[in-house]
């Protein structure tokens, strides 16, 4: 059954078309190859034709670790997925959708408390799954999935 309603803070916007939903979602295999990192990062902004500006791109890139530059396309699969994930942040979305997009990235527990902080900054909000139980740590709200039902387990330190 495919039916149900979306809302993002408290918009429903389930039957608007996907470019006004205000939502990213970021996976492992969202970027553009051949695109050069300096342009990629700035990607969404420029399709919402959002004004950003040389600080702000400076700012995340060094907060996310993007020192590098080239064509995303010859990046390492982590090299990537900051990339992708700094241009989500830029386009200035309300919320945050990364699919697995953490799994590939060394030092990967400081680098979601980062990103974490970045988006709150941006006043958005950031759901990210994955498939490793250890990252339920890095979450503020953890969600299981079992055969379509969901449930919140208790933590540790509740």
């Amino acid at each position: 059954m495919d039916e149900g309603h979306v809302r993002i803070g408290g918009t429903d916007v389930t039957k608007l078309p996907v470019e006004k939903r205000g939502a990213v979602l970021v996976t492992p295999s969202t970027y553009f190859a051949h695109l050069d990192v300096e342009t990629h990062v700035t990607w969404g902004a420029r399709l919402r034709h959002s004004k950003i500006g040389e600080t702000e791109v400076a700012r995340v890139r060094s907060a996310l670790g993007i020192d590098f530059g080239g064509l995303v396309g010859k990046l390492s699969v982590g090299m990537r997925e900051r990339v992708a994930l700094a241009t989500a942040l830029l386009a200035g979305p309300n919320l945050i959708m990364v699919d697995e997009a953490f799994s590939n990235l060394h030092q990967r527990e400081e680098f979601v408390a980062r990103y974490g902080r970045l988006v709150k900054e941006a006043g958005a909000d950031l759901i990210f799954t994955t498939q490793d139980s250890m990252d339920g740590k890095l979450a503020d709200h953890l969600y299981l999935i079992d055969n379509g039902s969901t449930s919140q387990p208790k933590r540790n330190s509740e």
